[in-house]
């Protein structure tokens, strides 16, 4: 049996704060996990056991007394932001920082940026360390010859999307619209703040509709197999993988471990391929890198106003590069359907003109029939 390194119960049993704040990224699995796990890392660490009571509102304090408390709160997070950064490489101190920061903030506890900042100076860089690595399709047939229609399903929803596994776990069927060769799948808001929309290929459609015909098979076995530990209900209605992401990365590592492929990076202790690696191959393989980053959802600031397509474009472009993307079978043929869209705008701009001829010819009826009237209305006045 496993034994838990960081008291987790203990802690938010014991604080409201902490609880109260970790309630508002419910919905926002990975980032709730993770400022879980450095808030508690962190209390546990420096041997807080009160935390409502360390974690105080500035506000409410007289100049003295908010200067000693500051001052102990720098003191503190100096000393843990020393041994963190030599424990920890990549973006694990900063995530931590991040946590705490917002944290802070939260319960009213304010005039600290200077020591984030300084802290972040003094860093030794945000960047992922890890000697992550991208699978063959060899690779991955190896590794998906472990799945169950539930995994593989999963998977392969989230190799051909190119999404994060927790956007996958978190995608209900309001998220996709199945009536399409390639599904069009929509997130109003993602990560980065802000929408996504992507597709999954006709192969990845036919694993999922297996999968969904069956679907309540793997429910109940969930249920029956969690009852005893599960604490919250998870939505098996509306979601497609009624999941939360540490379940999927789990399988996940099962089946890379089943197929004699994982293994562990020296450095950062991470395994080098995690769920992470499918994203990675939808990137390297998708035949547009400047499509393949606006299907993955790599949407900025300061692009997004301006890459606003049709459903009918962003068809057109998905099918026209995803000839890598098929692990199972020979890459589907889809210039019929390529065609099709092709003649359908063809169409559509010979309509258009002859519309626009008619309109024409009809503005110059209306013209000659005034003139005859007019002659007319001459000729009349003459006799």
């Amino acid at each position: 049996m496993t034994v838990r390194k960081y008291d987790y119960e203990y802690y938010l049993g014991k604080s409201d704060k902490l609880t109260n704040f970790l309630k508002k990224y419910e919905d926002k699995h990975s980032t709730h996990r993770a400022y879980k796990l450095h808030l508690v890392r962190y209390f546990q660490t420096m041997g807080i056991k009160d935390i409502d009571k360390y974690v105080k509102d500035t506000r409410m304090m007289d100049k003295k007394e908010k200067i000693e408390y500051l001052d102990k709160l720098e003191n503190d997070f100096t000393n843990y932001w020393k041994d963190i950064n030599k424990q920890y490489t990549g973006k694990t101190p900063y995530v931590w920082l991040s946590a705490i920061k917002m944290f802070l903030i939260y319960n009213k506890t304010f005039e600290l940026d200077n020591v984030y900042k300084d802290l972040q100076k003094n860093g030794h860089g945000n960047y992922a360390i890890t000697d992550t690595k991208t699978p063959t399709r060899e690779e991955l047939l190896r590794i998906f010859s472990y799945s169950n229609p539930e995994s593989k399903a999963l998977f392969m929803f989230q190799l051909t999307s190119g999404q994060r596994i927790s956007q996958v776990v978190g995608t209900t069927f309001d998220n996709i619209d199945m009536d399409f060769d390639c599904p069009r799948v929509r997130y109003t808001t993602a990560k980065q703040k802000f929408w996504v929309k992507t597709r999954i290929t006709p192969e990845a459609k036919k694993i999922l509709q297996e999968y969904l015909d069956q679907k309540q098979k793997f429910i109940d076995i969930r249920e029956k197999r969690g009852k005893l530990h599960r604490k919250t209900k998870i939505d098996t209605e509306k979601r497609i993988f009624p999941m939360t992401t540490g379940n999927a990365e789990q399988i996940w590592r099962t089946m890379v471990e089943n197929a004699g492929l994982y293994e562990i990076d020296p450095v950062s202790k991470k395994p080098a391929f995690g769920t992470h690696c499918l994203r990675r191959y939808f990137l390297s393989h998708f035949g547009d890198e400047t499509w393949g980053d606006f299907f993955s959802g790599h949407i900025t600031a300061r692009n997004k106003e301006y890459r606003k397509y049709s459903d009918e474009r962003l068809d057109n472009e998905y099918i026209k590069h995803i000839d890598d993307l098929s692990i199972f079978e020979s890459t589907p043929d889809l210039t019929g359907i390529t065609s099709e869209l092709e003649d359908v705008k063809k169409e559509n701009a010979r309509l258009n003109q002859e519309y626009t001829s008619i309109k024409i010819d009809h503005v110059q009826m209306q013209i000659d029939l005034g003139k005859a009237l007019e002659k007319i209305e001459r000729i009349e006045k003459k006799n």
